[in-house]
């Protein structure tokens, strides 16, 4: 039986949020200066700050992302940075990820009036976004396990609450499921009566700026499965896999080709009500269309080089159904001299609405990007 939806800090995130008062920064290779074709490897990073604490982690290690994005806030937020220790490439990556601004996308913005409180509650969107991937896993493990099933109603609530209702054989069986937000990138979801009546199937989501995981078990009906999103300007891979009693049932890998070019026209994929929750005056380089209510935008928004190279992208992850969009900015900045390469997450916006003729995005915390003074934490309502 599952006990809990929530879902605690690992040790690894603790020790990340406990950065301050940095001393010292050292971006490296792992592997590379011992492989003959000279080509770099593995990219690490060391900080030492505090009273003497120190953190090490790499590239490979699954909390690296928010490592980086942890000691960019606090280096960018240092009043003297010159008092830190840097050799020479790590001070250019590190002064370069100061350059994004975005503002292609966020200037209409920084003119806006701000609020300090929400008008629109983000919560009241969490069944609606996640339904349709409630209906598209019970449709899928069915299948695995040889029974079609027919959705008869689906229904969401307030406050992440959801029903679904399917024809298993001759017979209906009535599902009732709940979202919980753990964090801004990552959602449970609790389905109670899944197969058997008191079949519990626990769905975790995770949100990254260019991909996505779903992740799923049933204690009860000994099933787990996981699938995965990855998305480029090219193309879409996609994993999927499913387990039962630690027997494999479902295994398949899958790359889609990006189709979307700048003869496209977006007006085909995207609703006309979902257009006003997208960046203004921009055209995406890809859109992936998801079979389970999501659609994923990506933008090349520019790229620059000297001693670095910084190239710019947004990736938005919009629900039309529940008229919600998720955009990212983020940069990938390399040492053109070492190839040593950081992403740097630069922006997060909240964009929603209910219908009632304006948009409100919700600038969320803890990004350390460059709009940390002006738009950190606000909240912009905007007519359509």
């Amino acid at each position: 039986m599952i006990k809990t939806v929530f879902r605690q800090m690992s040790p690894e995130e603790m020790n990340i949020e406990s950065i301050t008062d940095i001393k010292m920064i050292h971006i490296y290779d792992l592997t590379g200066a011992s492989r003959p074709d000279g080509k770099y490897g593995v990219t690490s990073m060391l900080v030492s700050f505090g009273d003497n604490s120190q953190l090490n982690y790499t590239e490979n290690d699954h909390c690296f992302n928010s490592f980086v994005n942890k000691i960019f806030e606090t280096y960018n937020t240092t009043e003297d940075k010159s008092s830190i220790i840097m050799d020479d490439i790590t001070r250019q990556i590190m002064e370069a990820g100061e350059i994004p601004r975005h503002d292609s996308i966020l200037s209409k913005y920084y003119k806006a009036e701000k609020h300090d409180v929400p008008v629109l509650v983000n919560a009241s969107t969490l069944s609606k976004r996640f339904e349709p991937l409630v209906e598209f896993l019970v449709k899928g493990l069915y299948k695995t396990m040889g029974t079609e099933v027919e959705v008869i109603d689906r229904k969401s609530g307030w406050r992440g609450a959801g029903r679904l209702i399917i024809r298993v054989g001759d017979s209906n069986r009535t599902m009732y499921f709940k979202t919980f937000e753990i964090n801004d990138s990552s959602f449970s979801i609790k389905l109670n009566g899944f197969m058997v009546d008191n079949g519990d199937l626990l769905i975790n989501v995770s949100l990254y700026d260019d991909a996505l995981s779903i992740v799923y078990n049933s204690d009860m009906l000994c099933i787990n499965g996981s699938a995965s999103f990855d998305f480029g300007k090219d193309n879409l891979r996609e994993m999927q896999q499913i387990q039962k009693a630690e027997e494999q049932l479902f295994y398949d890998v899958n790359s889609y080709e990006n189709t979307f070019t700048s003869e496209s026209n977006i007006d085909d994929l995207i609703s006309g009500f979902s257009l006003s929750l997208l960046p203004d005056e921009k055209s995406p380089c890809a859109i992936y269309e998801l079979p389970f209510g999501l659609i994923y935008l990506l933008y090349d928004i520019s790229e620059s080089s000297d001693q670095v190279e910084v190239q710019n992208f947004c990736g938005v992850f919009l629900w039309q159904d529940a008229k919600c969009a998720d955009i990212r900015g983020w940069s990938i900045i390399k040492s053109l001299q070492s190839g040593l390469m950081l992403k740097n997450e630069v922006f997060r916006i909240i964009n929603q609405t209910d219908n009632r003729e304006f948009v409100q995005s919700a600038f969320l915390a803890g990004t350390g990007s460059r709009y940390i003074e002006e738009l950190e934490g606000k909240y912009v309502v905007q007519n359509l």
